[in-house]
């Protein structure tokens, strides 16, 4: 029923936008269909069905916390690369149970900052918990290599 609808809901980072369709959050926000968009995930289990994960940054990934980690290369999502994040808020990681991964996205415009009415109006369907909508920080990102993990953002 809600398989291709556009979720608002507050992430363990912050408040977005979720979709199976990431061209569909591209639009939403202004900005280029093509743009590479995160892969939330709520378990370990799910990323290993979608990407292989270096045997030597495997520790330093099961445990990091609001991070996001780019894989280089060919995937079970897309040809290129692709950003990951594995959510380990219980809140946020309960709801994407219900799905075997979403693409996710900062609920404001491209380049501005988060406007509350602009993410109700393009919202087809609003999940609330008692954080509430709110804009935090954004997750930290990382370029996985063979051989080295660097800080991209």
């Amino acid at each position: 029923m809600y398989s291709d609808s556009v979720f608002l809901a507050q992430s363990d980072t912050t408040a977005g936008f979720l979709c199976k369709d990431f061209k569909k959050l591209n639009r939403i926000k202004g900005r280029n269909e093509k743009q590479s968009v995160i892969v939330t995930l709520s378990s370990l289990e799910k990323l290993k069905k979608i990407v292989r994960v270096p045997r030597l940054h495997r520790k330093r990934i099961r445990q990091s916390h609001k991070s996001t980690f780019i894989y280089r290369g060919k995937n079970a999502l897309v040809p290129q690369s692709l950003g990951v994040r594995v959510v380990k808020d219980s809140y946020h990681s309960e709801f994407l149970d219900f799905f075997p991964y979403l693409y996710s996205t900062s609920a404001n415009p491209h380049k501005k900052p988060f406007n509350l009415e602009f993410a109700l109006k393009r919202a087809e369907v609003l999940v609330l918990d008692k954080r509430e909508l709110s804009q935090k920080p954004a997750s930290f990102v990382f370029r996985v290599g063979n051989s080295n993990l660097r800080r991209v953002r």
